[in-house]
C-alpha cells in the first residue's frame, strides 16, 4: 500500500470506528454456530445496486443448492447481505462488526470500498474474497484477500490485440470514462493495440454526468479512426453508438465493448442498433453443462428472458469455493479455533487446484487464477455469439495467449 493512501485510510478508519458503537476490543461472547455464516460486503443500493443484485442472486443461488444438497459439512450455509451503498465509510463501518466472529467475508464491492475495508480485514486476519476485481487492487493486502482475475495488464491485452487481427484494424479511438477501474483497463487496452501493431490515435474522455454524445463523437472521428473501444458506462455506450451510426460509421464489428459494459442496460438501450458489436467478457453464456444450464435458465427466469451478466457468476463459484476450502481441510467454526481456521480458508484458497466453478476449471497461485479464459463476442439481437477465446499464460507482464 502506498504511503499517501495507507495515511489517507489511517484517517478514515479512525473517523470511522470513534463512531462504531461496540470497539474491537469489545469482544462478544460466541458460541458454536448450528449453520456457517458468510457475510457478503455487496453494493445494493446506489448507481451500481443493479449489478449488487445480480451479484447477490448469485451467492444465493449457491446457499440455496449445497443446503438441498446436505450443506457445507453438514451444517447448512445463509448468506448475510451487507449493503455498503458503495460507500467506503460505510465498508470500513461494516467489516468493523465482522472482526470478532466472521470466518471468511465475501466483498467488498466495488474497488473504492475494497480499497477502504479490506485494509482492516487483512490488517485483522479476515480473508476476502475480492470477486469482482483484478489483482492489483487487492495485491497489497495479500495473502489475506484473493481475486477472480489477474492482474489487468494479463488478459487484456491480449485479447484487444485479437480484435483488431480479427477485424483488421489499425487506427483505434477509446471512450475513457474515468471511474474506479475502467482507467487501468483502458491502459490495457492501449497495450493490445500496439501489439497488434495499430495505433492508439485518441482517448475521448466521457464525462461521467454526459447524456449528449455529439460533441464526443465528433472528436473521435476527426480522427479518421477505423476502430474504437468503449471503456465507459453501460448506459452510454448505446447513445455513443446510436451517434457514430448517425455519422455514417458502418462497420460494427470494429467497435469492441469491454467487459464491465456488459450489463442489462447495454441491451435495453441499445437494442438492435447495437447488432455486430463485439464485446469481450470472462464468461460465456453459450457454455452448455448441466450446472451452467440450471443457472442460466433460472436467472433468465428471474431476469425477464435475459442472458446472465458478466459478473453473475462469480460469488456463485465463491461460495463453492468456501464450501471446498472448509470441507477440504477440516474447518469447525468452533470460535475458539476461529484465528487458525481463518489461516486455513486463507492458505487453501490461496493456492486452490482444479477448482470446478460454474463455467470452466482454474486454479490459483498467489491468490489469483493463472489459467481462465477471456472470450470475444459479437452481439446479435441481444445474444452473444462467441467469435474467438483466449487462455492467458499467467504472467504479470502479460502474455501473447493462446487462441483457440
Amino acid at each position: 500500500m502506498n504511503r499517501k493512501f495507507r495515511a489517507a485510510w489511517i484517517v478514515l478508519l479512525a473517523l470511522v470506528l470513534a463512531g462504531c458503537s461496540g470497539s474491537k476490543g469489545a469482544k462478544k461472547s460466541v458460541a458454536a454456530a448450528e449453520e456457517w455464516e458468510i457475510p457478503f460486503l455487496n453494493v445494493l443500493t446506489g448507481p451500481i445496486a443493479s449489478i449488487g443484485a445480480y451479484l447477490q442472486w448469485g451467492a444465493d443461488r449457491a446457499a440455496a443448492e449445497i443446503n438441498a444438497a446436505g450443506g457445507i459439512a453438514g451444517k447448512p450455509v445463509r448468506i448475510l447481505r451487507i449493503d455498503t451503498g458503495m460507500e467506503p465509510a460505510t465498508g470500513i463501518t461494516e467489516m468493523s462488526k465482522l472482526l470478532d466472529t466472521a470466518l471468511t467475508v465475501m466483498g467488498p464491492v466495488p474497488e473504492p470500498v475494497i480499497l477502504a475495508a479490506v485494509p482492516l480485514a487483512a490488517e485483522e486476519g479476515i480473508y476476502s474474497f475480492t470477486a469482482t476485481t483484478s489483482w492489483e487492487y487487492v495485491a497489497d493486502f495479500y495473502p489475506w484477500a484473493i481475486s477472480w482475475f489477474p492482474p489487468t495488464q494479463e488478459p487484456l491485452p491480449p485479447i484487444v490485440a485479437a480484435w483488431l487481427t480479427h477485424t483488421r484494424g489499425k487506427r483505434v479511438v477509446q471512450f475513457v470514462e474515468n471511474y474506479s477501474v475502467w482507467a487501468g483497463m483502458a491502459q490495457a487496452h492501449e497495450k493490445g493495440i500496439a501489439d497488434a501493431g495499430a495505433v492508439l490515435l485518441n482517448q475521448v474522455d466521457v464525462p461521467g454526468d454526459a447524456v449528449s454524445f455529439g460533441p464526443l463523437v465528433v472528436n473521435a472521428l476527426s480522427q479518421n479512426p477505423d476502430s474504437i473501444i468503449f471503456a465507459c458506462n453501460a448506459q452510454k455506450i448505446p447513445g455513443i453508438i446510436a451517434e457514430l451510426k448517425s455519422r455514417g460509421w458502418t462497420d460494427m464489428n470494429r467497435l469492441l465493448v469491454f467487459s464491465s459494459g456488459d450489463d442489462a442496460s447495454l441491451y435495453t438501450v441499445g437494442g438492435s442498433n447495437i447488432n455486430g458489436v463485439m464485446i469481450y467478457n470472462f464468461a460465456d453464456p453459450g457454455l452448455s453443462n448441466p450446472r451452467w444450464d440450471a443457472f442460466r435458465d433460472a436467472f433468465k427466469a428471474d431476469y425477464n428472458g435475459a442472458e446472465p451478466f458478466s459478473l453473475s457468476p462469480n460469488y456463485y463459484d465463491a461460495v463453492y469455493m468456501i464450501k471446498r476450502a472448509i470441507e477440504a481441510t477440516g474447518i469447525t467454526g468452533d470460535p475458539k479455533k476461529l484465528a487458525e481456521e481463518r489461516i486455513l480458508i486463507r492458505d487453501y484458497c490461496n493456492e486452490i487446484q482444479n477448482f470446478e466453478g460454474i463455467q470452466y476449471t482454474w486454479s490459483n497461485s498467489r491468490g489469483y487464477p493463472r489459467n481462465k479464459p477471456v472470450y470475444l463476442f459479437e452481439v446479435q439481437n441481444g445474444n452473444k455469439r462467441k467469435v474467438l477465446e483466449i487462455v492467458s499464460g499467467g504472467s504479470f507482464a502479460g502474455s501473447s495467449g493462446e487462441i483457440r
